[in-house]
């Protein structure tokens, strides 16, 4: 080019437009890692209870960790994430296409939760399946608009589910338990990533 500073700006604009794609490796795995033992802590809780016949304490078990540990750790780590990554230069993108499908999963699990719990319904065990399907569904889209890792955790969660209606009404636990296995490994994955990528 013979204009310096037609080139210049075409640099800057590159750089610029570098640093706000979306990139391959997960820099918030740490907050995935944090809802996977949040999750599986939740389950295991539940089903220890639920074999000691301690059923009123149930209810209680995912209010008190998700009120009083997950969202509290969850802003914690998200801060710090974004810290990190701005000291890097990148400017952290805000999605809301990911908020929204959460968002809508979430709701559309409480309203099945809550329809079975306001029926009275006596299949207590399709919560775990019900749940199960919508995160495969999340797991997806984060794969989609996030970063890989993700098709690795909804091909685990979709194993599980398979594996728990196969074996039977003794192992109807089984994908529940598996949302938390697959945030720990989507958080792993993502971490390994975030390694290679460096």
């Amino acid at each position: 080019m013979d204009d310096p500073d037609l080139a210049n700006d075409i640099r800057y604009l590159r750089e610029v437009v570098a640093k706000t794609q979306p990139r391959t490796a997960n820099r918030y795995w740490p907050i995935t890692v944090a809802w996977g033992c949040v999750v599986t802590t939740g389950y295991l809780a539940c089903i220890l209870l639920a074999r000691a016949g301690r059923f009123a304490a149930l209810p209680w078990v995912w209010p008190a960790l998700i009120f009083l540990v997950g969202i509290p750790l969850h802003w914690y780590l998200q801060r710090r994430v974004r810290m990190n990554i701005e000291a890097t230069g990148v400017r952290p993108r805000f999605r809301k296409d990911l908020l929204w499908c959460w968002v809508a999963i979430t709701a559309m699990g409480f309203l099945w939760t809550a329809g079975m719990i306001y029926t009275n319904a006596g299949h207590w065990y399709l919560i775990s399946f019900i749940w199960s399907t919508l995160y495969i569904v999340g797991y997806v889209m984060n794969g989609v608009l996030l970063s890989k890792e993700w098709f690795w955790a909804a091909g685990t969660l979709l194993v599980a589910v398979v594996a728990g209606f196969l074996a039977g009404p003794d192992y109807y636990w089984l994908p529940g338990l598996g949302i938390g296995v697959t945030f720990l490994l989507a958080g792993v994955l993502g971490r390994r990533n975030q390694s290679a990528a460096a």
